[in-house]
């Protein structure tokens, strides 16, 4: 999915353990969102845990208006000893 950039996008994780289920983190995930030469657009942002769940986390942000091109980045949650990483694209304007 591509997003624009400037706009606002809810980035959402679910933490679970081996057997499916949800468990809460031992520490809140945080979120770095990176371009592809490693360049970090965000690192630590804190998660808010979703009302009424165990382990479902967001963040909240902003696709950085220093961006001027379409490009593909990179969103890496992170908690003690686990990261999951996520590919998405964002484009300056729908075509």
């Amino acid at each position: 999915m591509d997003y624009i950039i400037g706009d606002t996008i809810r980035v959402k994780i679910t933490v679970k353990d081996y057997d499916d289920v949800e468990q809460a983190p031992s520490a809140v995930p945080t979120l770095g969102v990176f371009q592809l030469d490693g360049t970090a657009l965000l690192t630590s942002g804190v998660s808010t845990l979703t009302t009424g769940t165990t382990a479902q986390y967001y963040y909240d942000w902003t696709v950085s208006t220093g961006l001027t091109a379409d490009e593909n980045l990179i969103a890496v949650w992170s908690w003690p000893s686990h990261k999951k990483i996520y590919p998405f694209s964002v484009i300056t304007q729908l075509s």
